[in-house]
């Protein structure tokens, strides 16, 4: 890691950490980065076992954690976290409400106050579309809106960590996700994944409600890049953003998504539509960000979401 600044992934072995890791590792713009990775292998997904990378395997929130970072040296420049730990599902956030707060509060609480030191820049990867109820387009400055607890427990983890990272003499950002997709997402459960992996088994999907509830989908490629972007700009001491936003800056609905995969695999994706009212509840309706926002980190790399699609849909193919 020499004249390197270490790129410390929290969480880094699953899905958004594996694109972030490629990125860093293939692109030459992110050569003065030197990643490595704590994760518990909860979410990781399948090769990780062939990086070349310095990894703890393991919880973030231990003694053995903190010494594996004690052992990475930063020739006194501080090092960089982004964070990708915590609980995502939001279906089950109003069941388990207590877990989510331990996940995305209390423990990411814990490792900022233990592990952070003065100098260290700290990003915490966070979501877009639960943080507002989904009636505008979202943008940076959007005030907090969440219509699940999953989303308020990201509201109040951008607050509270920015505030401690702070009392530890660190910088903190925000990276703000919308809906990712794409490549490293064997464990994803979300429509694109869930009606991609359908189409090459040949089984049916459920559409819930009408399907013309929309998001702003970007692929996965592009949020390793623009988190490695802005990784990259504050090691250098660029101007950069408190919080940033990374989407495609277009709204897809969920009847786009059956057709564009049924385009990447050249056959008809079968489906049932099931009303899932009490689940839609739960969920904001339209979800699009600002293209102002999002080209900040990507400027115009930004996959067209046909591309992404049969991007994907290769990547399950095989």
């Amino acid at each position: 890691m020499q004249n390197k600044t270490p790129l410390i992934l929290v969480g880094g072995l699953g899905f958004v950490g594996r694109n972030i890791l490629e990125n860093v590792m293939e692109n030459e713009a992110f050569a003065d980065l030197a990643p490595a990775v704590i994760d518990d292998l909860s979410n990781a997904a399948p090769g990780h076992e062939a990086l070349d990378v310095p990894r703890f395997e393991g919880s973030y929130d231990t003694p053995e954690a903190l010494a594996f970072l004690d052992g990475l040296e930063d020739g006194g420049a501080g090092r960089t976290f982004v964070f990708l730990a915590g609980e995502t599902r939001v279906a089950e956030s109003g069941d388990r409400p207590m877990d989510f707060i331990e996940a995305n509060i209390t423990a990411p609480s814990r490792f900022v106050m233990n592990a952070v030191n003065p100098g260290d820049r700290f990003i915490l990867v966070s979501t877009a579309g639960a943080l507002f109820d989904g009636s505008f387009e979202v943008s940076v400055t959007s005030p907090y809106c969440p219509k699940n607890f999953y989303g308020s427990t990201k509201a109040a983890e951008e607050m509270i960590l920015e505030k401690l990272v702070a009392m530890r003499g660190g910088t903190f950002r925000v990276v703000r996700l919308t809906n990712v997709y794409g490549r490293f997402s064997e464990k994803k459960k979300s429509a694109i994944h869930a009606f991609t992996r359908a189409a090459i088994a040949g089984d049916r999907v459920t559409v819930n409600g009408d399907g013309q509830q929309s998001r702003d989908f970007i692929y996965a490629g592009d949020v390793g890049f623009g988190i490695a972007t802005l990784a990259r700009r504050l090691c250098a001491g660029e101007p950069t953003e408190p919080v940033n936003m990374l989407g495609s800056g277009v709204s897809t609905t969920l009847m786009d998504v059956v057709r564009a995969v049924e385009a990447a695999s050249g056959k008809p994706l079968p489906y049932d539509q099931v009303p899932a009212t009490e689940l839609l509840k739960t969920e904001p309706r339209d979800v699009i960000a600002s293209q102002r926002d999002v080209r900040v980190l990507l400027g115009d790399k930004i996959t067209p979401f046909d591309e992404g699609i049969r991007q994907t849909y290769a990547f399950y193919a095989g």
